[in-house]
């Protein structure tokens, strides 16, 4: 009995060592084929478009102060329908307007040492105008915009908050900028392979960001007597690409 035990002993002894041998085998075999022999360089690329904006917007509004909330509501909607039906007639579209800001608030005085006294309220109405009129050049029409605001502040618009210009065909310049920035990310990959005579043999990854930068003509005044003069400049669109070559 005890020499059939100790077989069976044996045998499940030679067993185990045998599986453990095995799993070991396995492992190394999978290690050594996961090592990676792919060569690879990451170079950043940029590409900026310049164009001329074609649209423009200007924000115009209405601010007046009454004693009651009410006094100051009706004054003010009096004053922007005057201000939006001359803008209508002078040719801009009624699509084109949008309001953009609407409120009525208390006014105080703070006299020292005293609780504050209400003086009144102010009603405040801000309207942007979008302007899209072009030149027979196919440029923005900025003598238009000064029409605008003269039309605007003569009419009763005491505040502008701002001009900014845009650009309706952004997206075909992104893809101009993207072509460039690949160029250039192509090109250093080049340079710099070619001093280790090394080649491009394949791309593995590409991620792309962009930005553009809109004109903004800051211009917070209150009913200008004359329209200052109004240049568009020009507005840029970059995108960025770190593109990773194989070699």
């Amino acid at each position: 009995m005890k020499k059939v035990l100790t077989l069976f002993l044996v045998s499940v002894l030679v067993l185990t060592i045998s599986l453990v041998g095995i799993s070991f085998g396995k492992s190394e075999v999978n290690e050594v084929s996961n090592v990676a022999s792919e060569n690879s360089i990451t170079v950043t690329g940029q590409g900026v478009v310049y164009a001329k904006p074609d649209v423009g917007y200007i924000n115009v509004g209405v601010e007046i102060q009454r004693k009651t909330a009410k006094e100051a509501s009706e004054e003010n909607a009096k004053i922007m329908n005057q201000v939006v039906n001359a803008l209508l007639k002078l040719g801009v579209k009624e699509d084109e307007l949008t309001t953009i800001d609407y409120s009525i608030q208390p006014v105080y005085n703070y006299p020292q040492y005293e609780a504050p006294v209400l003086v009144g309220y102010m009603a405040r109405n801000y309207l942007s105008i979008k302007i899209t009129k072009k030149l027979t050049n196919g440029n923005l029409d900025t003598g238009f915009m000064g029409e605008i605001l003269d039309t605007a502040t003569s009419n009763g618009a005491n505040l502008i908050s701002g001009i900014s210009f845009d650009i309706s065909n952004k997206d075909e310049l992104k893809l101009e900028a993207i072509k460039l920035a690949m160029e250039d990310a192509k090109k250093k990959a080049e340079v710099a392979l070619n001093v280790v005579d090394e080649k491009i043999i394949g791309v593995a990854e590409i991620s792309i960001s962009d930005i553009s930068y809109p004109v903004y003509r800051d211009m917070k005044v209150q009913a200008p007597e004359a329209a200052p003069p109004i240049f568009t400049g020009s507005e840029s669109v970059q995108v960025t690409v770190n593109v990773k070559f194989i070699f």
